[in-house]
């Protein structure tokens, strides 16, 4: 059965400090993890096929969306965590009571541009150190 993603939730814990939800999103990306191949391919491999094995894993990234809000809490621990460096922990709420959480440090933050009939967005992308745990 499929889930309406209407009330995900997204919090950022910076290192250090106190968890804040992030206000005004209108999209949260999606977490697709990946990995690196190692060939294992032989002069004796069956039917000529190259063969590989599963490398080391990475977690990826995850690209916010929304509507800036300087007075926002979340989106304010946001920018503070991209001028520290330093990673938080993150957590994506899902509506049907699942969540995914995870380590990750804010790699860019973008205020968006001013445009006639336009509303001022803004958008960050945190790259995922660490693995996801879903729960």
């Amino acid at each position: 059965m499929a889930t309406n993603a209407m009330g995900t939730v997204f919090s950022f814990t910076p290192s250090g400090g106190v968890k804040k939800r992030v206000g005004r999103l209108s999209s949260v990306g999606e977490i697709a993890p990946t990995s690196e191949e190692i060939e294992v391919t032989t002069l004796d491999s069956e039917g000529g096929f190259r063969e590989y094995m599963q490398g080391l894993r990475s977690a990826g990234e995850l690209a916010l969306e929304g509507f800036f809000d300087a007075e926002d809490q979340g989106q304010a621990a946001l920018r503070a965590a991209y001028l520290s460096g330093e990673a938080g922990e993150a957590e994506v709420a899902f509506p049907d009571g699942s969540a995914a959480t995870f380590s990750a440090f804010v790699k860019g933050y973008k205020i968006g541009a001013a445009e006639v009939d336009g509303a001022l967005g803004f958008s960050a992308e945190l790259r995922i150190t660490g693995a996801v745990a879903v729960s």
